[in-house]
């Protein structure tokens, strides 16, 4: 079992300082040559209570936020392979974010850039945060992941942010417009975040199996 020492309340997304402890079992992902994505799985459950767990100072709200990477979110949209999960969180006084991503699927070298954009679901609009190429990414094979800590999110962009109206975009020689793509979404119920490390974990396995 793992033990998560996030202490969070949770109001339309929003998280603030109370006590709360959750535990993830991840038992389950122990597969035969398994243990270098099980390890990823509980990296990215770890950092996920982290951000719910950042000590607050009086007045200030941080949002949580998670994208769902697909091919077929991009616009048009991509048959691909490839895809991927972001955690973020902002704080609304600060105007900072942490961010995590990982992408399954795309090699390192074919990073051609990452970036934020504004723009709803169906709509390509423009790169407001760079998250940059492959050679800032991190990890091996066809899993890479990227962290960003303490960023300045663009204070103008703030409403979309928090309407669910700004993407995550991977961009690749193949498909320079962008292969996989998330919208980042308020997150309602702190339960979306255990779940969210879970289901990076099958994401995981379920490549290995392929």
């Amino acid at each position: 079992m793992l033990d998560s020492p996030a202490r969070e309340v949770y109001t339309k997304g929003r998280v603030g300082a109370s006590a709360r402890t959750g535990k993830v079992s991840y038992a389950s992902m122990m597969m035969k040559g398994g243990r270098d994505m099980y390890r990823m799985a509980v990296r990215f459950g770890l950092l996920a209570a982290l951000l719910a767990a950042i000590a607050l100072p009086s007045g200030a709200t941080v949002w949580v936020l998670t994208a769902n990477l697909t091919g077929s979110q991009e616009v048009p949209p991509v048959s691909t392979t490839a895809s991927g999960q972001a955690i973020m969180s902002y704080d609304d006084v600060s105007k900072l974010f942490n961010l995590a991503v990982y992408e399954v699927g795309i090699s390192q070298s074919d990073i051609l850039g990452a970036h934020i954009h504004v723009g709803a679901p169906g709509v390509n609009g423009p790169v407001i945060y760079d998250l940059d190429g492959g050679a800032s990414w991190s990890g091996s094979g066809v899993i890479f992941s990227r962290f960003i800590t303490g960023g300045l999110f663009p204070a103008a962009h703030e409403a979309h942010l928090l309407a669910g109206n700004t993407y995550i975009n991977i961009h690749t020689p193949a498909h320079p417009g962008g292969e996989i793509r998330g919208q980042l979404i308020p997150v309602p119920e702190p339960m979306s975040l255990i779940g969210l490390s879970t289901g990076l974990g099958l994401l995981l396995l379920r490549r290995r199996k392929v």
